[in-house]
């Protein structure tokens, strides 16, 4: 999993309601055996996940939840469990996607409004590790306190990153929509596979199970992004970004409605 360790969610009744989802499908898919067909699991069960972020006006959850979460998990902000924000997360990840997609295009202006050299970057090319770990650096500052959510932001900005790079063909980069539906994949993926992560590693399943299940849970984030209603005017920073946060404060009013 993308984050792992002791942590068991937030404790908010999105965590609960995505934990439940989550779990109940992988026990139905253990239960059937590797050789039987895959129990789907349905994209709109990871809806919970677009709860876990707090808007603008500060608030997780459905209405009447609370700010933040008040589970016991760690590694989370102070109020318990992780403190998620649909800004920082659409900052960070738009930031890291409109940085590889300007390198990838060779679009050096756009790389030095996000701090990067283009020059620089091409002879870090050869080290994989070194030409992400610039990106994620413009994209998500240095790591502070290693929260969770810090540590959800700097793989989700790595994740996008390298998928940017590698997508499309050699003469044919992502679309603007392709590349913000993937950021947005990766940060549902990233959030649910953070407050399921104990529930799905806790040795009662066997460990195929929990491989496949995490492999259709990335497929399941990806077909829930496609659905989302996006307007998207260019690959810059801030474009990027602002269709992933609507995108995000969209699909979380759908989960919302009563």
């Amino acid at each position: 999993m993308g984050t792992k360790g002791s942590y068991t969610g937030n404790g908010t009744p999105a965590s609960k309601e995505l934990q439940s989802n989550v779990t109940q499908w992988l026990d139905a898919l253990a239960a059937a055996g590797p050789d039987a067909p895959p129990q789907q699991l349905d994209p709109g069960q990871l809806l919970p996940s677009l709860g876990l972020f707090r808007s603008s006006g500060g608030h997780a959850d459905g209405p009447g939840a609370g700010a933040g979460g008040g589970g016991t998990g760690t590694g989370g902000s102070a109020g318990g469990g992780a403190q998620r924000t649909i800004a920082q997360s659409s900052r960070t990840a738009g930031r890291a996607a409109a940085a590889a997609y300007a390198y990838r295009t060779g679009d050096a202006g756009a790389l030095r409004e996000l701090g990067l050299d283009y020059t620089q970057l091409r002879a870090a090319a050869s080290d994989p590790i070194d030409w992400t770990s610039r990106i994620v650096d413009a994209a998500c500052g240095p790591l502070a306190d290693g929260t969770i959510e810090d540590k959800e932001r700097r793989f989700v900005a790595s994740e996008v990153a390298q998928w940017v790079l590698e997508a499309g063909t050699a003469d044919t980069p992502p679309s603007a929509e392709e590349v913000v539906r993937e950021t947005l994949a990766m940060i549902i993926f990233e959030a649910v596979v953070s407050e399921t992560a104990a529930k799905m590693n806790d040795g009662s399943r066997p460990a195929w199970a929990t491989a496949d299940g995490e492999r259709q849970l990335r497929e399941t984030a990806r077909a829930l992004a496609d659905r989302a209603s996006l307007t998207i005017t260019g690959p810059s920073a801030s474009e990027i970004t602002r269709a992933v946060e609507e995108g995000i404060g969209a699909m979380r009013s759908i989960w919302m409605e009563p």
